[in-house]
């Protein structure tokens, strides 16, 4: 495809290749969020193993090895940090959703502050959305660029004075996440965990806590979870790459229990 004759971007002329690329144009990506602790990738083969299934899935053919090797070294450099790695399938060898196959895929690598002691409050409040996701199981897991579910989320939680965190249901009604965590809730003296087969990221920090719950023997239940049974859940707790496992202490207004087996898990994750 020949590139435009001019690209204006905020009205002063750029580059004219990196508009094209379809990570940009459509989507046409996946990105991971990751923590560096004392110069090392936390949770790095989580991650790997979770962006190497999502390029499969989409075929994308990025050079894996050498986007970490880059990871790695910049995570080395910056010692403590929030990296945000972004592969997208690049720029457009035509016009049109369909790729060639001919596409370069290119790596976006960002490093941030990490964390700031006391980022989180004291009470975490969650409150239900109205928003939803979207079901379409060819999608169901992948960390994808397209977040505009979740930025119409985010925009409809600012109506929720003061909440951290908004639960969102799939188009079917029933439970899938927050707008930016997995969940866990304990209702009826047993630990669940929204299944993502249809629509939902697949966060690291989830497959960390099911791992780690399995060490430490608290039986958790990967399952459909009902709207109804989160509303009477006893306690609630929030998983991403950034925020580690925490423990909610409101839902829609509700005082939320500290689970002990909730609690133990959060503190093992945090060891790691």
């Amino acid at each position: 495809m020949s590139m435009p004759a001019e690209v204006l971007v905020d009205g002063l002329p750029a580059d004219a290749r990196w508009p094209m690329d379809r990570g940009l144009l459509y989507g046409d990506g996946l990105f991971e969020t990751m923590l560096a602790r004392h110069g090392a990738i936390r949770f790095e083969a989580d991650h790997s193993a979770r962006l190497a299934e999502g390029c499969r899935r989409l075929g994308i053919n990025a050079d894996l090895p050498r986007i970490w090797s880059d990871a790695r070294a910049a995570a080395a450099r910056h010692v403590d940090a929030t990296l945000r790695l972004q592969v997208t399938r690049g720029v457009a060898e035509a016009r049109g959703y369909t790729p060639t196959g001919r596409e370069q895929p290119c790596a976006i690598l960002a490093m941030f502050a990490p964390p700031a002691p006391g980022e989180l409050p004291e009470r975490i409040r969650v409150s239900t959305l109205e928003a939803q996701l979207g079901e379409n199981p060819a999608l169901a897991g992948l960390k994808h660029c397209n977040r505009l579910e979740q930025v119409l989320a985010r925009q409809a939680l600012q109506a929720h004075s003061g909440a951290f965190e908004g639960l969102m249901c799939s188009s079917s009604g029933v439970l899938v996440s927050g707008t930016m965590s997995n969940v866990f809730i304990e209702v009826d003296g047993e630990i669940l965990t929204p299944a993502l087969d249809r629509c939902g990221v697949a966060g690291v920090l989830r497959a960390v806590a099911l791992r780690e719950a399995g060490q430490l023997g608290i039986p958790v239940q990967v399952t459909t979870v009902a709207p109804a049974a989160a509303a009477r859940c006893s306690a609630l707790a929030l998983s991403n790459a950034r925020m580690g496992l925490v423990m909610a202490h409101e839902l829609d207004g509700r005082a939320l229990a500290i689970s002990p087996r909730l609690q133990a898990l959060a503190q093992r994750v945090a060891q790691l």
